[in-house]
């Protein structure tokens, strides 16, 4: 019997390999499916990021919209606050986009100093930036407020976000539009919408000034300084990052903080809460510190990340209204 077993015995062990290498490969397998389906959910959250309560529908507009957006989510056309023009904007990347433009003079204003470009956010539409279209407006600012590609009404060539690359063609291709007709021409950008400014910032020299809420220095570094990478290891945080960039088809090397050196004519003022949890008022300080231009900051300690505005109304209307006077003073521009 002891001789059979120890025939046996042989067997068993390599059995017993046999089904620990089995199990070992499907350990492999799972690890590998619950990471792949990881990194694609993380990259479509960051490719097509979505506001709580809005759609694409214009026409539709749940409470969670309107408490982001305001009344309408923002919709002047049923909100029916000013009398407007719906325009198209001829874009660089090869189709146009829609917009609207809101006249200062046919809503009261007795004198129109020029116009402001309105340049949403990331995920957004031009619906975003109505709620500042009366202070603009105030100012004797003709407002022109558009989709950038892939948003709101804007066709879609490459869908998804690519973080001011393609947007960026948007904004020269919007300040073409309005350089024909105005020499006072400002423009006001929140997060994506301001790093696009920023990227274009070198083909925009006639500007007279840019107001850019929590832009970013470039989509790497919003990645890399998220609160969510400081818990994965590095490898995998760069793996999400090539990703992004693959089904994007966009360059992470266009970007604000490499644009910002080759120009140095435009007054800017970044505004960046201290409280924003998306990107960080430190992108908004070393922005400014690269550029060699004028610049301006401010950092209130409240305000989430695009919404400074609703908790710092008057002393952000101040700061905005005392920048525009000084831009379209010549003899302050450098």
């Amino acid at each position: 019997m002891t001789k059979i077993q120890n025939l046996i015995e042989p067997f068993k062990g390599k059995k017993r390999l046999r089904n620990l290498g089995y199990f070992s490969v499907v350990l492999l397998f799972i690890f590998l499916f619950a990471f792949t389906f990881a990194i694609w959910s993380a990259s479509n959250q960051i490719l097509f990021p979505v506001w709580k309560g809005i759609s694409k529908n214009f026409e539709k507009c749940s409470i969670e919209g309107e408490k982001v957006w305001g009344k309408f989510c923002g919709n002047i056309r049923l909100t029916k606050e000013f009398e407007f023009q719906e325009i198209s904007v001829p874009s660089l990347n090869g189709y146009n986009l829609p917009g609207w433009f809101v006249s200062a003079s046919d809503n009261g204003s007795i004198h129109e100093k020029g116009v402001i470009l309105l340049i949403h956010g990331g995920g957004a539409d031009r619906r975003e930036l109505t709620r500042f279209i009366p202070f603009y407006l105030s100012q004797g600012l003709n407002v022109l407020s558009f989709d950038l590609s892939c948003h709101g009404e804007a066709p879609c060539l490459v869908p998804g976000l690519s973080f001011g690359n393609r947007e960026s063609r948007d904004v020269i291709s919007a300040y073409l539009y309005v350089s024909k007709k105005y020499k006072n021409i400002l423009m006001m950008g929140s997060s994506v919408g301001a790093s696009s400014v920023l990227i274009s910032l070198p083909f925009l020299e006639k500007v007279k000034g840019l107001i850019l809420e929590n832009p970013m220095l470039s989509f790497n570094r919003l990645i890399l300084d998220s609160p969510e990478s400081a818990n994965l290891p590095n490898w995998m945080v760069y793996t999400l990052i090539e990703l992004v960039n693959s089904r994007g088809k966009f360059d992470s090397l266009l970007c604000p903080e490499n644009s910002l050196p080759f120009a140095s004519s435009v007054p800017l003022l970044l505004i960046h809460s201290k409280a924003d949890s998306v990107v960080s008022y430190e992108h908004s300080k070393s922005l400014a510190k690269l550029y060699p231009g004028p610049s301006e900051v401010w950092f209130p300690d409240l305000g989430s990340h695009g919404s400074i505005w609703e908790t710092n109304q008057y002393e952000y209307e101040t700061k905005v209204r005392d920048f525009i006077r000084r831009s379209f003073n010549e003899k302050n521009r450098r």
